[in-house]
């Protein structure tokens, strides 16, 4: 019996949101602490005022298009944010509920790890990208003679004109690019949920085919054809237990997800069509703009690609559990045995798929439509 716990990797992720503030430590926040998680709330919600204050004031069209990705960036990010921080004792619920549980077998465990390991390592890549493509929009500009601001956002100081005005605004858009890629930690944590709900199925599916058979811990132990059917059974009855367990846990992530879903799927298609407009009409005019275009594309790219793909490996894992059933040694127990395998195989032939707002499933066919 293998014991999984909540990555360690996570748990500093989540020590981040404890250190800065936005996660109160007791039973319930305190005043101080409420007062912090508000001005978070406000002081990023104050970047995504000024982008759309720069879109209405902007006389260029190619940079209210570049503002209008912006703001829709902002906008997931602020819902994050706030879901990060009013939502945190369901967030943390729902962490210790689906991702800490037990495996059996050894090898299963093994590719339980090696999953794991490959979103770790592209959730690393996804945030040091996120990092360098927001700091190059600060810095990048300071570098040349005149010091203008990347994004050419609505300020209440006259940064044009004045220096320490131009400075105040640099600090402000520094410490929101900060906060951006703080709180993307919370889309980290989505992924890494949907991942755990998606290997549990393949847990499941591994102790389906290993029903009333000893394991290799135990392999000197011999038991008569009797035991055998007992024990098989009885593990019937567990992978019963579990799925009901676990598709219980997955219905409650897509009722806390699925409006989240919708609203990035909607702002991402919006801000992939401008994005790629920008790039196959070379809009900008230097190479740093046309990098963060590129960069634009594959940030909601594969922020779709990710939630979409693991919604398809539920399903997908969740569909081989009939098939999983019937490789066990079912057809060497009792009658009554036998019934009960063949109508829990009935049941199983019906996959589990993540519906967003009841309209589109989370597959890798609604993220080809978007696409």
């Amino acid at each position: 019996m293998h014991s999984i716990q909540i990555h360690k990797v996570i748990g500093l992720l989540i020590s981040t949101f404890y250190l800065i503030g936005a996660w109160h430590r007791g039973d319930k926040p305190t005043f101080k602490e409420i007062r912090m998680k508000l001005f978070y709330c406000i002081y990023y919600f104050l970047f995504l005022v000024a982008s759309v204050g720069g879109i209405i004031k902007n006389e260029k069209k190619d940079d209210s298009i570049f503002l209008v990705e912006v703001s829709m960036g902002i906008l997931i990010v602020w819902i994050n944010l706030s879901l990060a921080i009013w939502k945190q004792n369901e967030i943390l619920n729902f962490l210790n509920v689906v991702c800490v549980f037990s495996i059996r077998n050894g090898d299963d465990c093994l590719t339980y790890n090696a999953k794991l390991r490959g979103l770790i390592k592209f959730a690393f890549v996804f945030l040091i990208s996120l990092a360098f493509a927001s700091f190059s929009c600060v810095f990048s500009p300071l570098v040349g003679s005149e010091k203008i601001l990347f994004i050419k956002i609505v300020f209440p100081l006259d940064y044009k004109n004045s220096e320490i005005a131009f400075w105040i605004a640099t600090a402000f858009l520094f410490t929101e690019f900060i906060l951006t890629v703080t709180f993307s930690i919370c889309t980290v944590l989505i992924w890494y949920l949907l991942l755990v709900c998606a290997l549990r199925y393949e847990v499941l599916g591994g102790d389906l085919k290993n029903m009333g058979r000893v394991s290799s811990e135990n392999g000197n132990v011999k038991m008569t054809q009797k035991q055998i059917h007992i024990k098989f059974l009885e593990d019937l009855k567990t992978s019963i237990k579990a799925h009901l367990h676990i598709k219980g846990l997955v219905e409650d992530v897509e009722l806390f997800l699925s409006d989240l879903f919708f609203i990035q799927f909607g702002t991402s298609a919006l801000c992939i069509c401008g994005a790629i407009y920008c790039v196959a009409f070379d809009v900008g005019e230097t190479l740093l703009e046309r990098y963060i275009y590129v960069f634009v594309v594959f940030y909601y790219i594969s922020h779709l690609y990710m939630i979409t793909n693991y919604g398809n490996e539920i399903m997908l894992s969740s569909n081989r559990l009939s098939y999983c059933l019937f490789e066990s040694d079912w057809y060497n127990q009792t009658q009554s045995t036998k019934k009960c395998v063949i109508i829990f195989g009935e049941y199983l032939k019906q996959p589990q798929t993540i519906v967003i707002a009841k309209l589109y499933p989370l597959d890798l066919t609604t993220f080809t439509r978007v696409c």
